[in-house]
Formats: C-alpha cells, sequence, structure tokens
C-alpha cells in the first residue's frame, strides 16, 4: 500500500500549525503522514514572526513537496490550505496532487490591505522605512516589510484557483459567517472546482471545527 501524505499550507502571521487547526486535522487522519512547516521567520525569544514575501512562500512549499517525493517516490499526496496559504499553494502551481482542499480562502486579494491596518490593530507601529510591527490577538507580532506587500501587487486569486483546479482535484470549503475576509465571492471559478459553503468562521473555531473535519473526510476519502 502506498504511503498517504498530507502537506499543510498554513495562513498569514501564524506559525506551521494554524493556531491548532492543522493539529486537530491530522489527529483526524492518523494513518497519514502529515507534513507542517513555517513560511515565516520567528523569534522565540521576543515572540516576533517577519512576514516572508508569497513567491518565497511558494518556493518553500514547493521544497516540502520535493522532499516528500523524494523520501517516498509513491506517496500518494494530499495538500490542505487555510486563507492565505490557498493563494500560496496556487502560486506554487504543484503537479502530481491527488487532491487540494482549500479552507476560507480570499476571494479578493488581500483580505488584509496595508492602509487597514492601523485601524485594525490600534497599537500597530510603522517605522521610517515603512515596515510595520503588527500586535496579534494571541499576543505575538508581526512584522511586514515592504517586500511582502510587493509580492501581493497583482494577484487574482481566482484566475489563480482556476489554473490550479486545471492540474488537480480542488475542492474549496468557505466560511459563511468569515470575520475576517470581506469578499467571499467565488462566482467566478470554472465548473469543476467544488465549493462547500459551510457556516464557520475564519478559523473555523469551536462547533465549527468538528463539521469542518466531518467535510474534510468526505471530500479526502471520495474515490
Amino acid at each position: 500500500m502506498k504511503n498517504h501524505f498530507c502537506v499543510y499550507s498554513h495562513g498569514f502571521g501564524v506559525r506551521k500549525d494554524d493556531r491548532g487547526l492543522f493539529s486537530d486535522i491530522a489527529k483526524a487522519f492518523p494513518d497519514f503522514k502529515h507534513v507542517m512547516f513555517d513560511y515565516n521567520e520567528f523569534d522565540e525569544s521576543s515572540n516576533t514572526l517577519i512576514a516572508r514575501p508569497l513567491d518565497q512562500q511558494a518556493n518553500i512549499l514547493s521544497q516540502q513537496i520535493e522532499a516528500v517525493r523524494q523520501e517516498d517516490p509513491e506517496a500518494v499526496i494530499d495538500i490542505i490550505a487555510h486563507s492565505q496559504g490557498c493563494v500560496v499553494a496556487s502560486l506554487a502551481k504543484p503537479s502530481k496532487i491527488r487532491r487540494i482542499i482549500f479552507l476560507a480562502p480570499p476571494a479578493q486579494f488581500l483580505g488584509l490591505e496595508k492602509q487597514d491596518i492601523n485601524s485594525l490593530r490600534p497599537n500597530t507601529v510603522t517605522d521610517e522605512d515603512g515596515t510595520i510591527h503588527m500586535p496579534r490577538r494571541d499576543g505575538s507580532t508581526t512584522i511586514i516589510k515592504d517586500d511582502y506587500w510587493k509580492s501581493c501587487e497583482g494577484i487574482r486569486p481566482i484566475e489563480l484557483y482556476n489554473t490550479l483546479g486545471n492540474l488537480t482535484d480542488l475542492t474549496i470549503i468557505t466560511a459563511t459567517k468569515d470575520e475576517v475576509l470581506a469578499n467571499i465571492d467565488f462566482s467566478g471559478l470554472m465548473e469543476s472546482i467544488r465549493i462547500i459553503e459551510q457556516e464557520a468562521n475564519h478559523d473555523f473555531t469551536g462547533e465549527y471545527r468538528e463539521l469542518l473535519l466531518e467535510q474534510i473526510t468526505k471530500v479526502l476519502q471520495n474515490d
């Protein structure tokens, strides 16, 4: 029997487990091998995260997938991505992936605009060079430099998702009570991409988590 790997692509300004979301998904599939990794630089001593540009994140994802193939050339690989991690996965354009699931992906980029940060996070500090120090709800600080914003220019998520949908089996699970993303209109998607609308907040917390796990199980076991 071939080994089954699940590679995860986390969202903006969080660690590899996506604040526990990916850890809970992994627990639901004990027979899989799970690959989680950080896109960003993190300083444990200062509890500070530096957001890497999207193209660099896409390269990291490609390297992780290649590492799986080097370890096990016959591996079956699925990808689960959340929020901005969906855009990163689309930029990477991975091939020979069995199935990809997007959780609460942005329909229009960015959900978090540079000019909106100060209003969203009142204690945000901006350096003279434009570097932003944004406090997060978990007590950490996310540092966003100009190279990150430049990497976001011209991103059209729907076009990226459609391109990816031509390469592999893609399912999108939207959060109908998303408090982070203002635009969840996916009407421009090609028909072959499945859309599942789930009543949930952006991180699928609380009672929404179990419902999400049920949906993911149906998608991954639908052969």
